[in-house]
């Protein structure tokens, strides 16, 4: 890819859509994986929706819109108020549709649970296919485990450095954000913040709770993502902490497309599978950078050159760097085929 695309991290996840759907050295081996438990998970998923249907729309009616209390008409009057005969506008501005306010209550809740039906039957094959997906990506690269072994090479003039515990132990920032994101996405916490904090204010705002989740957990996602990079990299844990850490932003970005899409209901599943490609592909144009630096053809970047995404910016990719790079292409694709 170009190194432009560096400078776009959550371009990668576009890429890994588009490798997986255009790509059948990746598509087909992928998807077998995945294809006989997913059969059987959408039609107990459909089974499961058109036999509970007329229970939920009574709950939904009962207690959630129609009722009074505690879960009722009171928690969502803001809503009700502002709907015409029962409808309401979910969008942004004139970019909307109108629903019925117990038909998007009731999908609301029956989307979430017609993903976890299909999760549950797909789980073990899925982690396959995304293993399955990041390996077949990385060999699509055509290079050799010399190429990906060469260790960390510092890109940065004065790195930084883990404060103590931010690493390992209790209270660390990974844990502690752990925390939190297991909490959000509980359940009955979505349940909550759905119909007591985001319904009441706007009909559109639970479709935009992704976002915060998807916010919380960028990091983490992103740096889970590329494990099996700075395995094959052989990096320790202070290592991964000080790559993280430099390329922040860089990881936030593409952290946060990621978990967005794999936060769209059952479509997700699937979308988690082009994250590893994505992921994959953002990982080799990475040590395509890490060999400029091995060369010596880029230097440790000063602290008032590191950039945005802590990789300098984009405008000092010159013409001797692309060369550089292509030869670099060559070097390795070449030592491949011998």
């Amino acid at each position: 890819m170009p190194s432009e695309l560096l400078h776009l991290p959550p371009a990668y996840t576009l890429v890994g859509i588009y490798r997986l759907v255009t790509d059948p050295f990746i598509r087909q081996p992928v998807l077998d994986k995945i294809k006989h438990a997913s059969i059987r998970g959408i039609v107990v998923g459909v089974v499961y929706a058109a036999g509970s249907w007329k229970i939920l729309d009574w709950f939904v009616r009962t207690f959630l819109v129609g009722g009074g209390g505690w879960f009722g008409r009171k928690q969502v009057e803001a809503a009700i108020s502002k709907s015409d005969r029962g409808h309401v506008w979910v969008g942004l501005g004139q970019f909307g549709v109108s629903l019925d306010l117990v038909l998007y209550t009731h999908l609301l809740i029956l989307l979430p649970q017609l993903s976890s039906i299909l999760r549950f039957f797909i789980y073990k094959n899925l982690r396959l296919a995304r293993s399955r997906a990041f390996a077949l990506t990385v060999s699509s690269r055509g290079k050799p485990k010399e190429f990906w072994n060469q260790g960390y090479i510092e890109e940065w003039a004065q790195p930084p450095r883990p404060a103590r515990g931010e690493i390992l132990g209790v209270g660390s920032r990974k844990s502690r954000e752990a925390r939190w994101i297991s909490w959000i996405l509980w359940w009955p916490t979505q349940l909550f913040l759905r119909h007591y904090l985001l319904l009441p204010l706007s009909p559109s705002l639970p479709l935009l709770a992704p976002l915060l989740t998807s916010t919380l957990r960028a990091i983490t996602t992103a740096e889970y993502l590329h494990q099996p990079y700075f395995e094959t990299k052989g990096m320790n844990q202070e290592e991964v902490w000080r790559w993280v850490e430099e390329r922040r932003w860089a990881y936030m970005a593409f952290g946060f497309a990621a978990s967005l899409l794999e936060s769209i209901p059952i479509v997700g599943l699937f979308l988690s599978i082009s994250n590893r490609i994505g992921a994959a592909m953002w990982a080799h144009d990475l040590e395509k950078r890490q060999h400029l630096f091995s060369h010596g053809i880029l230097s440790p970047l000063p602290p008032d050159q590191t950039g945005f995404y802590g990789m300098g910016a984009v405008t000092d990719l010159g013409v001797d760097i692309q060369q550089a790079e292509d030869q670099i292409e060559q070097k390795w694709s070449k030592k491949r085929d011998l």
